[in-house]
């Protein structure tokens, strides 16, 4: 039975790791995430991320050489938030009658339903927070005249604030992709890309050569509230368009982990229990909240 365990949380684990990039529409951003930001954490609920300032050029003296220079490696500070759990039984003659599979199936299933719609909103809605002034085009909605002139506002930004705009997801409502999709012209700058990290490839749509990522309305709000499950704030706005720079974001898991108790440990009930724990967050740096273009509804 050990084995059994065994083979079933490891099975989990990984078969739940890949669904949520596969799955979800914010798993894009751990595929891009740069290899270079290294994370600190000093204890289990704080990580530091470093930034380096670096002195500007001066003139070269040929009398004295150069000038002196500094480099100056910082550490910002953030702590995660988002400390979410649940239990569940699943009774021992389900499982045998469905020859196994349903032990697996269950918590794929709650991955599925309720983790990845959670954390997408989440990390979508946090990430809406942080845009600032010219970050935060007028809202309104986008007829399909309009799209082609917002995605060119967002790049407009990215350049004045000298951002690449090679490396911008954007991520839109299935209205705007609606809009996409109906017009003619605008349907022929869609095509298709491979994101790739490790053995994990996922296969994305592009505008006009940026990733595009659309989003269920459910999971594209400016503010939720996560008690059980989540839900829209009272004065939460839809969004139609969230431009992020990859090198923004940085979505941090400190602890995901299924516990998996057969029946012959679990004493109250004949049945197999799951503890289920996600220990996470999403930060923007406050060098990088310039990577951050919102548009929403009005």
């Amino acid at each position: 039975m050990a084995n059994t365990i065994e083979h079933i949380s490891k099975h989990l684990h990984n078969e739940l790791d890949e669904m949520f990039v596969k799955e979800s529409v914010t798993g894009v951003l751990e595929l891009l995430r740069p290899g270079g930001i290294q994370l600190d954490f000093v204890n289990a609920k704080t990580v530091k991320v470093p930034n380096i300032v670096m002195s500007a050029l001066s003139d070269y003296s040929r009398l004295d050489g150069y000038a002196a220079g500094d480099i100056n490696l910082t550490w910002e500070a953030f702590t995660l938030t988002q400390d979410r759990g649940k239990q569940f039984t699943l009774d021992a003659m389900d499982n045998e009658e469905s020859g196994g599979i349903a032990v697996i199936h269950a918590m794929k299933e709650f991955e599925r339903t309720q983790v990845i719609p959670e954390v997408d909103a989440y990390r979508l809605s946090t990430l809406a927070a942080k845009a600032t002034g010219t970050g935060i085009a007028t809202p309104g909605t986008i007829s399909a005249n309009q799209v082609i002139a917002k995605f060119a506002d967002a790049e407009k930004y990215f350049e004045d604030n000298e951002v690449p705009i090679d490396r911008i997801v954007y991520f839109i409502s299935t209205e705007v992709a609606r809009q996409i999709k109906i017009n003619t012209e605008l349907k022929a700058l869609v095509g298709i890309t491979t994101v790739e990290k490790g053995d994990i490839k996922l296969k994305v749509n592009t505008f006009n050569d940026n990733i595009i990522i659309v989003v269920p309305p459910t999971r594209f709000k400016t503010a939720y509230t996560f008690g059980n499950g989540f839900t829209p704030t009272a004065d939460a706005k839809d969004i139609n368009i969230l431009a992020v720079y990859d090198a923004a974001s940085i979505p941090v898991k400190k602890h995901n982990r299924v516990r998996t108790f057969s029946p012959e440990m679990v004493q109250d009930k004949d049945a197999w229990k799951f503890n289920y724990r996600l220990y996470h967050d999403i930060f923007v740096p406050a060098k990088k909240i310039v990577g951050v273009w919102l548009h929403t509804k009005a």
